[in-house]
């Protein structure tokens, strides 16, 4: 991959991300603009979240058009989507362009992490996917300031108007690319022999439906505690609004922080034995969350090293699921999409839950320590046949 490729590319995810991360602390702002309660706008967010889990529909698609075909099928379901938000003027309007927005990521995140991969060799894969998954923490670092101020001078309305303008920028560019027109990618895996990888699969038949159970578990667990660690601050703290999003800017460090740690670590620990321990490290930092309570400073502190923690594994676990089935990567890459889809909208739906009918963070701990443990489980159950997996790190 050219260097204009890995900024063609960084830049097309970047929007991406900021097209679903921008609702999130400006969802007030669009609840009035559209003349909506915030429970439905809520309601926005929730239908964006299950078109998800079309992913894997799309994957199969994808397999046999080339991963091309996704990355562009993709930036124009979010063109279109953020600009259908960015006219809309009720509900009904915005409800098409979230949905068109929630068909973006699933339809181009496994297709560009399937067209790395298949071009960068196994042995430096983590740095490269980690490369690009730091387009998560920069959509936050970046375009959520950028947001803000595009919504006190023009509106609501404008960050969707400038992700849509952004998003036709990198349709064209993305179409101009050598790598993404060539022969090798409409016939899907001609790169394979180049980058040396045994054909054999590494794991047992069970093994990669084992690695998607850990995925769907290790973020059920994580968004347990992230969709309430608002409400537990306030609870405790009588935190505000602003203190509040101050804090959401350390977050967007801490994950910034995890995923170079993916770039600079991962290949050379290995895979497995990296997500292995961000498992083991995360279920940590929920356990000490309960002796976080009486500072306001360490309970801060505990929950970035939270986020980082997770984010590192998260990360960590694309490289992994990529060589799972080598001559499948993006079916499985879109697989695994679906089950962190399905893990966040589990985690979306019991943490309220529990927490309304507790109010203690100590309950939220045990149960995100259980579905955890078992994440960690399915992880050692799901043991290669060899160790080729990771022994390419030293190819």
């Amino acid at each position: 991959m050219s260097r204009w490729t890995w900024i063609v590319v960084f830049f097309s995810r970047l929007l991406l991300n900021l097209g679903v991360r921008v609702t999130y602390p400006f969802l007030p702002a669009i609840a009035r603009g559209l003349s909506i309660s915030f429970q439905q706008a809520g309601f926005l967010v929730a239908a964006r979240h299950f078109v998800g889990l079309t992913g894997a529909l799309w994957a199969l698609v994808a397999e046999k058009k080339g991963y091309g075909w996704g990355m562009m099928i993709g930036l124009t379901a979010l063109l279109l989507g953020t600009f259908t938000v960015s006219l809309s003027t009720g509900f009904a309007f915005a409800l098409v362009g979230f949905i068109l927005i929630g068909i973006s990521k699933p339809v181009y995140d496994p297709s560009v992490q399937a067209f790395v991969s298949a071009r960068i060799p196994y042995g430096k894969r983590a740095m490269a996917l980690g490369i690009l998954e730091t387009s998560w923490a920069g959509s936050w670092l970046l375009g959520i300031p950028l947001s803000g101020v595009l919504i006190a001078h023009f509106g609501w309305h404008s960050p969707f108007g400038f992700i849509s303008g952004a998003a036709l920028i990198a349709i064209v560019l993305t179409a101009r690319l050598r790598d993404i027109t060539s022969t090798d990618q409409i016939a899907g895996y001609a790169t394979e022999q180049s980058l040396s990888t045994p054909p054999e699969t590494p794991l047992s038949k069970i093994g990669p439906l084992l690695i998607l159970g850990v995925s769907l578990l290790m973020v059920s667990a994580n968004e347990n505690m992230v969709i309430v660690y608002g409400a537990w601050l306030e609870e405790q703290f009588h935190l505000q609004v602003r203190e509040l999003g101050f804090f959401s800017i350390l977050v967007g460090v801490a994950e910034l922080g995890g995923e170079l740690t993916v770039v600079a670590l991962v290949d050379r620990i290995g895979k497995r034995k990296a997500i292995l321990g961000g498992l083991v490290l995360t279920g940590l930092s929920y356990l000490a969350l309960p002796f976080c309570q009486n500072s306001i400073y360490v309970a801060l502190a505990g929950l970035v090293c939270m986020f980082y923690l997770f984010e590192f594994t998260i990360v960590s676990i694309f490289p992994y699921v990529s060589e799972m089935v080598p001559a499948q990567r993006g079916k499985w890459l879109a697989f695994n999409y679906t089950a962190l889809v399905i893990g966040r909208l589990c985690g979306a739906l019991s943490g309220p839950w529990l927490w309304q009918r507790s109010t203690n963070i100590l309950f939220l701990v045990i149960m995100s320590l259980a579905v955890q443990t078992l994440a960690i489980v399915l992880l050692l159950s799901a043991r290669p046949k060899t160790n080729a997996m990771d022994m390419r790190i030293k190819e």
